[in-house]
């Protein structure tokens, strides 16, 4: 996300009134056309071995998604949701690695991302998420395996939609945030009292709780406590404002984590092994 010019600050705290800042929907996305133009280059990461290559429909055409299998019967289908710079070529082999110890994985390239087409905005997103979704859900359903969502970053609030529409069982939000407008608030720190700051209605419209009000699964919340992007006291936001919306929620703090680290960390394994115990399918 952009920070505020230190100059504007400086202003706003001069005047000793409020200045207004307008952050645009484009603000948050990192398209094949944005790395372009921002001379931005991303690697490729590894290839996973043996896995899938799927194209699954949506409204602007068929989303680039791959399946990963871990030879494993019964165990959950993890339908990830990756942050604003997410894509299979570049992430798939870390994202893999994090996930698999606890199931199969599907995820998906965005609109304007890697292989998907469309427009790089919260529809668009939206729209690539309930597909993908509703996929996961039919092949999670075929193969008797509980479905896990779970969101990054930007992914939070895609899986959180996806969850529940899905019925899925269980919800990682990880690094994340309760809204757009949290985010934004955070970042403008002690300076917020000095700006009126307009944030574009698809961004506003961004809000994990309201969209999980209901959800019957559990979520669990890991926060990473050396994050920088989306700083931990959003992760702890998020997981009071879930409680109090009486959702099921634990949270799981990584003291020595950065945004993009989580499953890096020594205890990782073991500590979201022991929070995503699910029922079996059959008995619920």
């Amino acid at each position: 996300m952009k920070t505020l010019p230190l100059f504007t600050a400086a202003l706003a705290l001069i005047l000793g009134g409020c200045i207004r800042v307008t952050v645009p929907e484009d603000n948050f996305f990192y398209p094949e056309a944005r790395l372009q133009a921002e001379n931005i280059v991303l690697e490729d990461g590894r290839p996973w071995p043996g896995a899938e290559v799927l194209s699954i429909p949506y409204a602007g055409g068929a989303v680039g998604a791959t399946r990963i299998r871990t030879g494993a019967a019964r165990t959950p289908l993890i339908l990830f949701c990756g942050g604003n710079m997410f894509r299979r070529r570049v992430s798939a082999f870390s994202a893999a690695s994090k996930l698999t110890p606890f199931g199969d994985v599907l995820m998906f390239d965005y609109p304007g991302y890697g292989d998907t087409p469309g427009q790089a905005d919260i529809a668009g997103f939206r729209a690539a998420g309930e597909a993908v979704a509703t996929a996961a859900r039919a092949k999670a359903d075929a193969e008797g395996r509980p479905l896990i969502a779970w969101g990054h970053s930007l992914g939070g609030p895609i899986c959180a939609e996806a969850a529940r529409f899905t019925r899925a069982d269980a919800l990682v939000l990880e690094a994340t945030t309760p809204s757009a407008r949290a985010a934004v608030d955070q970042q403008a720190g002690l300076l917020r009292p000095f700006l009126r700051i307009d944030i574009a209605p698809g961004l506003a419209a961004i809000d994990i709780p309201a969209s999980l009000r209901g959800y019957p699964g559990r979520v669990v919340v890991l926060e990473a406590g050396r994050d920088d992007t989306l700083p931990p006291a959003l992760s702890r936001a998020l997981a009071r404002d879930l409680t109090a919306g009486g959702v099921q929620v634990q949270r799981l703090v990584f003291p020595e984590a950065g945004h993009n680290d989580i499953g890096r960390q020594p205890d990782f394994q073991t500590r979201l092994a022991a929070a995503l115990t699910l029922p079996s399918r059959t008995a619920q």
